[in-house]
C-alpha cells in the first residue's frame, strides 16, 4: 500500500512540472531549492517512482495511451487530440 502525498508534496510537484525547472519551482513557491528537491525526492519514494513523469502516472494525471495518439505518437502524451509536433510527457522526454 503506497503513502498518499501531502497537500505540499502535490503543491511542489506541480510546481515543477509547471516551472520546467527545480530551480524555477523554488522561486515561484518561494522557497529554497533545496526544500524543492527534497520534497520531490521525498514524493518519489513514497510513490516508488524515480521521476515526475513516474509520479504522474502514479497519481493518474496522464496515462499511456495503448496505440498511437492523435498526434500519431505512441507513449507519454499529456495534450489533447488534434496536436501536432509534440513528443511526450510535461517536456520534451518520453
Amino acid at each position: 500500500m503506497r503513502l498518499a502525498p501531502t497537500p505540499h508534496q502535490i503543491e511542489v510537484l506541480e510546481a515543477y512540472i509547471l516551472a520546467g525547472s527545480q530551480k524555477a519551482a523554488a522561486n515561484a513557491l518561494g522557497v529554497a531549492l533545496p526544500t524543492v528537491k527534497n520534497t520531490l525526492s521525498d514524493l518519489y519514494a513514497k510513490l516508488g517512482v524515480t521521476s515526475e513523469m513516474g509520479a504522474a502516472l502514479v497519481l493518474g494525471w496522464v496515462h499511456v495511451p495503448s496505440g498511437p495518439t492523435a498526434c500519431g505518437w505512441v507513449g507519454y502524451c499529456s495534450r489533447p487530440a488534434g496536436h501536432r509536433g509534440h513528443h511526450g510527457g510535461f517536456r520534451s522526454r518520453p
